[in-house]
């Protein structure tokens, strides 16, 4: 049995979306829990998972804490958990890849390196058994573990904790890169890893991201102002009028918005990423 664990915050965008893939990609009989903050026709969807919760808890890894901790419950110690964000979903077949990736590692996960250098294991996909979530005490938070980026800048983020117990475990976790290298689009929304599984990015928020802050002309200087509109304004009016990613993150809707009709148009949206890639004809 695989316990597929989700979360959708304040749109049903992707909701059809992912069951869709899932239902062609995970052959093993598999069970969906999911949280479903602020999501319109919330209660309509409801019935599409296995179990569905709407408690009112804004951090991410907490839900996905606590969907772990209720997938265990009554579940087999080589039950399977995967972890994927809302707008992610699996490109090929899943029961192939856990032969592969779980046969030497007791867990798989994203690694988004291309995201100035992260290191850790990134919650938009991964998997393991309950045995060994059990086993380590599991956990998505920011916890202890914090590391430099490409440019020597201390990274906290989701996924942390994990590596931290990875780490005092002596555990290798089996990491799944990303196929699609060509950045023509963004050089980390859109992504496919180990041609397995495509995570959209930022489905649910603005797409800003620390990577993009390095396109930003005059960074610094407009990181000042906004610091001391903030001083002076309310938090949305700064944003709205001196949030130095403003431009990108319209350049970066425009696209999400571009892809997230291809997808709708054509199932197999994904292999023209991993072909723009590789150049086969």
């Amino acid at each position: 049995m695989i316990h597929i664990l989700t979360v959708h915050w304040k749109s049903d965008d992707w909701i059809d979306i992912q069951i869709k893939y899932i239902n062609e990609f995970v052959k093993e009989p598999y069970k969906i829990y999911a949280y479903l903050n602020y999501v319109p026709n919330a209660e309509a969807h409801r019935k599409k998972f296995h179990y569905c919760c709407q408690d009112n808890i804004e951090s991410h890894a907490i839900k996905l804490n606590l969907l772990a901790e209720k997938a265990c419950l009554n579940s087999k110690d080589d039950d399977l958990l995967m972890f994927i964000d809302g707008d992610a979903f699996p490109i090929s077949d899943i029961s192939e890849f856990v032969k592969t990736s779980l046969k030497e590692h007791n867990l798989t996960a994203v690694q988004r390196f291309e995201n100035n250098g992260d290191i850790q294991p990134h919650p938009c996909f991964c998997m393991t058994t309950v045995k060994f979530w059990k086993e380590i005490q599991g956990d998505w938070t920011f916890g202890k573990k914090n590391w430099k980026d490409i440019f020597g800048n201390k990274v906290w983020d989701v996924g942390g904790k994990l590596l931290y117990l990875l780490e005092q475990n002596n555990e290798p976790w089996y990491k799944l890169l990303r196929s699609n290298t060509d950045n023509s689009l963004h050089p980390l929304m859109f992504g496919v890893y180990n041609d397995v599984v495509y995570h959209h990015g930022c489905g649910f928020r603005d797409p800003e991201m620390r990577i993009d802050e390095l396109k930003v002309k005059n960074r610094k200087r407009k990181v000042k102002i906004f610091k001391f509109a903030k001083r002076f304004l309310s938090q949305s009016l700064a944003r709205k009028w001196f949030l130095p990613l403003n431009n990108t993150i319209k350049k970066n809707q425009t696209k999400s918005k571009k892809v997230f009709d291809e997808i709708n148009a054509d199932f197999y949206f994904y292999k023209k990423l991993i072909k723009k890639n590789t150049n086969t004809p």
